[in-house]
């Protein structure tokens, strides 16, 4: 009877670290997506290696590049993003699904607000057709909330 239960055992230990392996590879390995807004085309992500390349990749001819962080160099994912023009007209709302967020808008003057940790960080952008503005938004965070959060 105990032979029976370690192998039972045995074959459930061996199940689930190869789901755990095929699940671990697949997030490793997953590419970002093309997502869209109001016929505004956006890239996010950026969380390991592959994921990062892909959003890379798919950016070339995009003109705004949003970088999301915490102040001691931690990437930051989930942070909702607002882009709105010179006339406060909405442009762009999204979750941001990584550190990294690309977009091609339209030349002009933009501010961009990015929410995260229940802070908001506003930047303005001049865009242009050509050539790409990187805006890094960093998040402090206090030894307070860490001990508490």
């Amino acid at each position: 009877m105990n032979k029976i239960m370690i192998r039972a055992i045995g074959v459930l230990v061996f199940a689930a670290a190869w789901v755990f392996a095929d699940w671990s590879t697949a997030f490793l390995h997953s590419t970002a997506q093309v997502k869209t807004y109001q016929g505004i085309s956006y890239v996010s992500g950026g969380f390991g290696p592959d994921e990062g390349k892909s959003a890379r990749a798919m950016s070339d001819t995009d003109n705004l590049q949003l970088r999301f962080a915490l102040q001691n160099g931690n990437y930051l994912g989930g942070a909702h993003v607002l882009i709105q023009d010179d006339k406060g007209k909405r442009i762009l709302e999204a979750i941001s699904d990584g550190p990294l967020f690309f977009t091609k808008l339209p030349a002009g003057n933009y501010t961009v607000a990015a929410t995260a940790l229940g802070k908001t960080v506003k930047h303005t952008a001049h865009l242009s057709s050509k050539g790409q503005v990187q805006l890094n938004f960093t998040w402090k965070i206090d030894d307070e909330e860490i001990a508490t959060g």
